[in-house]
């Protein structure tokens, strides 16, 4: 009796591991073979149409891939909080998450990452809300705004009002396809003599 409990118990045990197996294997197959694989594509925007949700980006290899958006489409673009295909331009570097779809790529994520710049110097003036910083290499205004993060030892809450001109300073600046260069933060190094 206990070799045909055994036995059974083999039997069952095997139809069971391959049986079973390969039938909860099926249905992810096939629903494997329905979804459509994520891509990652990277390269520079060529060219955007913020009315049409669409931008075609020129990938490091050179090839030209139509990107195409939706409402659920989430944009990320460095210093603003909430971006919009407005934000998209030519030239600017971009990482796109989607998956393919016929000849173009529906996006899922689109990251934006505008060129970002240390600048050290010594200010040369303060106009408003830019800090004109004299560099070794030239001039640089920086934009500031209420994003802007100050640093200054011994101070509290520091702001731009704790700088003047002639002061030593470090600074993080994004750029923006107009050439315009935001603080993100700076920090005050020496005070004028």
């Amino acid at each position: 009796m206990k070799r045909w409990k055994r036995l059974i118990g083999a039997v069952v045990g095997s139809m069971l591991l391959f049986g079973w197996g390969t039938g909860m294997a099926w249905p992810h197959a096939v629903r494997a073979a329905r979804t459509p694989a994520r891509v990652i594509v990277r390269g520079t925007i060529a060219k955007v149409d913020p009315a049409a949700k669409a931008l075609t980006v020129k990938t490091t290899k050179g090839e030209m891939v139509e990107v195409a958006g939706t409402d659920k489409t989430v944009l990320l673009v460095i210093g603003i909080r909430k971006p919009t295909w407005n934000d998209l331009h030519p030239d600017e570097r971009v990482l796109v998450v989607g998956t393919r779809t016929d000849s173009k790529v529906e996006a899922i994520r689109i990251g934006v990452r505008p060129p970002v710049q240390s600048v050290h110097g010594t200010i040369a003036e303060i106009k408003g809300n830019t800090v004109v910083v004299q560099t070794a290499k030239g001039k640089v205004n920086l934009l500031t705004d209420d994003r802007t993060r100050f640093r200054v030892p011994g101070v509290k809450s520091p702001s731009l009002k704790d700088f003047k001109a002639g002061d030593r300073v470090s600074a993080l600046a994004i750029g923006h396809f107009d050439d315009t260069w935001y603080a993100t933060l700076m920090r005050w190094v020496r005070r004028a003599r």
